[in-house]
């Protein structure tokens, strides 16, 4: 079978198994649609006839209340005599869930069953009218209730309340047996009576609805109609919000079908509707795989023939003799042989122009007219003819150029030698004559820096000098402080002598008015008058010696102060000298390390220039080698004919 046959079977296959696929998909769908609405249409019957029965317990509840009043019970009951009312009650209840009671005008409870455990009862209600329906008891749960007023002589003396709790599961089995669903009563979430048993057979009351479904029936108050598991189980199931009398959302009713038996006539369907799609398409196969091998495959294995002996270079074979259809294939083969037919001719024509320019023959012209996109070629061969003509002329005159170039360069190579080797003579000379003018520098450099090294010591000198100086101006100023001091003491040496000569005085006078008495007092008086004027002379001649010792000092701080100040201008000028010294060294060593630079230039230069003579002279040697080749070029070039 043909590559192009596999595709196409390959194709219709899969067009068949998707049509299969979808055929079923569809099918499937469409049944399984039906049997969610049919499912969908009983879950909903079901909780219909599951409030239709809890109606009807409500109209059970009523008929006992009307027993009650007929049989008298309620009359005597009202008297105060409620064994009636416990007969006909016992004879009427159906069930254990069923209470009931009994109120007096003021609602207090006169008599009650033993099970009745309601605390909302509204007796003033009751007894206003006759009512009944869903009441959510905040004691007992949900129930039913019918409550009613009891009368007496057309006096209303209290009140009666008949009712059941919705836990209660008897009356479900009712509903379960007439439906075939499974049902339930949710208080909330939570079940409170309900069919569904688990698997040890206890009623699977107590148990919660699941998250989404409480969502769309408790929070969003929405019927529900899908599937859900229940206790492990699938089911086609019913959720409706269960109203009280009073329309608060209390819970939700629930009816389910087990969707085991719905599955198992859904599978049926669908096999039976794949094994019959899966038949009709087989057929369709098969008459199809004859139809493509017939009227495809073998004709296009023979147009794949002629296309391959063309993909070979095979042109001359003679032409398929298969009978093919006047159709597209056939077209298509017929065209294909036209082709070969064309380029069996072009590449013949191309062959012999081609082989005339081999043998250097430029002048050969296409025998054949090109037509379409092939004109291109036989432009190509003009086009060809032209530059190579070009080309070969202008070879001729390039190599007869280059003959006289390559002399011309020849003759300034060789002269571009000459001269390189005497730049290179040049050039050591002068590298010499820098190598002497470096070792000069380098000596000013050495010398510049011994110059401001004793510099820098002079200058180190001049500042201990000068704080030698400094300590001296120091001690003469102590000095001159110390002459004060002692200039004090001789005043007051001075007035103690002073103050001696007048004591001395005044026991002379009164010596002599004490007279003989007194005459040795006045000697000594005169003694000590004697002696503080020498006292007084030698302070006197101590002072001025002190004076003259002060203005001695002042002058000679006054010349220490001088020198001082000419050893700081001295210090100034040895270091604006050492710094100025430090720059010529720099300097020095600036131009030494320029000098070096510049003799490494001249190295290079030197090295470069002798590089230059050596290639000067090799291409003074390939120049000569270029004109015999471009003499050989020059013979080859006159063999071409253009």
């Amino acid at each position: 079978m043909s590559r192009i046959g596999k595709k196409v079977i390959i194709t219709v296959m899969v067009t068949l198994i998707l049509s299969f696929y979808l055929i079923s998909t569809v099918t499937v769908k469409l049944a399984k649609g039906h049997s969610q609405d049919l499912m969908a249409i009983q879950t909903e019957s079901g909780v219909n006839v599951l409030t239709h029965n809890l109606n009807a317990q409500l109209e059970r509840l009523g008929d006992i209340y009307d027993a009650l009043v007929i049989s008298g019970a309620v009359d005597a009951a009202a008297s105060g005599d409620v064994s009636l009312v416990i007969a006909q009650w016992d004879a009427h209840k159906e069930t254990e869930s069923d209470f009931s009671a009994f109120t007096d005008a003021s609602g207090n409870i006169v008599w009650k069953t033993d099970n009745c455990n309601i605390s909302d009862f509204d007796a003033a209600k009751a007894m206003a009218g006759t009512y009944s329906g869903i009441i959510n008891d905040s004691a007992a749960g949900l129930t039913i209730q019918y409550c009613a007023p009891v009368e007496k002589d057309g006096q209303k003396v209290g009140s009666m309340v008949m009712g059941m709790y919705l836990t209660e599961c008897s009356w479900l089995e009712d509903v379960k047996s007439q439906q075939g669903a499974e049902v339930t009563i949710f208080q909330g979430d939570t079940r409170i009576a309900t069919t569904v048993v688990n698997d040890d057979g206890s009623r699977a009351v107590g148990t919660q609805m699941a998250d989404n479904v409480a969502e769309a029936v408790l929070t969003n108050e929405e019927i529900y109609n899908g599937q859900a598991d229940i206790l492990g189980h699938n089911h086609f199931v019913c959720y409706q919000p269960l109203y009280d009398i009073n329309g608060v959302l209390a819970g939700a009713y629930f009816a389910g079908y087990p969707s085991a038996e719905s599955d198992a006539l859904f599978n049926r369907i669908s096999i039976i509707s794949s094994v019959c799609t899966i038949g009709a398409e087989i057929i369709c196969a098969i008459v199809l795989f004859v139809l493509i091998r017939k009227l495809i495959e073998k004709p296009i294995v023979e147009a794949e023939k002629v296309a391959a002996n063309m993909r070979n270079g095979k042109l001359s074979v003679p032409d398929s003799d298969f009978p093919f259809a006047n159709d597209e294939i056939g077209d298509f083969v017929r065209n294909l042989e036209e082709t070969k037919h064309s380029l069996n001719s072009y590449i013949r024509d191309i062959t012999n122009v081609i082989s005339s320019m081999a043998n250097g023959d430029f002048t050969a012209k296409p025998q054949v007219a090109y037509y379409g996109d092939f004109t291109e070629i036989e432009d190509s061969f003009e086009q060809i003819e032209l530059t190579l003509s070009e080309v070969i002329g202008n070879m001729n005159m390039s190599a007869n150029d280059v003959m006289s170039g390559s002399a011309q360069i020849a003759g300034g190579s060789q002269m571009l030698a000459d001269g390189t080797t005497k730049q290179a003579s040049a050039i050591q000379e002068l590298s010499a004559a820098i190598h002497e003018i470096s070792g000069q520098v380098r000596q000013s450099a050495k010398n510049a820096e011994e110059a401001s090294q004793l510099s820098h010591e002079s200058a180190e000198k001049i500042k201990a000098q000068n704080g030698e100086m400094s300590h001296m101006l120091s001690a003469m100023e102590e000095i001159k402080d110390k002459s004060n001091q002692i200039r004090k003491i001789i005043s007051a040496i001075d007035d103690i002598a002073f103050q001696t000569n007048i004591l001395a005085l005044n026991a002379a006078v009164e010596a002599a008015r004490a007279g003989a008495a007194g005459k040795g007092f006045a000697v000594v008086a005169d003694e000590v008058r004697n002696l503080a004027a020498k006292s007084a002379e030698s302070a006197k001649n101590t002072g001025i010696l002190i004076n003259a010792t002060v203005e001695a000092v002042d002058n000679g701080a006054a010349i220490a102060q001088n020198t001082a100040a000419i050893m700081e201008e001295v210090m100034d000028i040895s270091e604006r000298t050492n710094t100025i010294i430090i720059e010529i060294s720099d300097a020095a060593n600036q131009q030494a390390q320029s000098i070096r630079q510049i003799n490494s230039g001249i190295d290079q230069i030197s090295s470069v220039v002798q590089q230059n003579s050596a290639t000067a002279e090799e291409t003074a040697a390939s120049c000569e080698e270029l004109s015999s080749q471009s003499k050989i070029l020059r013979e080859q070039v006159d063999k071409l004919k253009a």
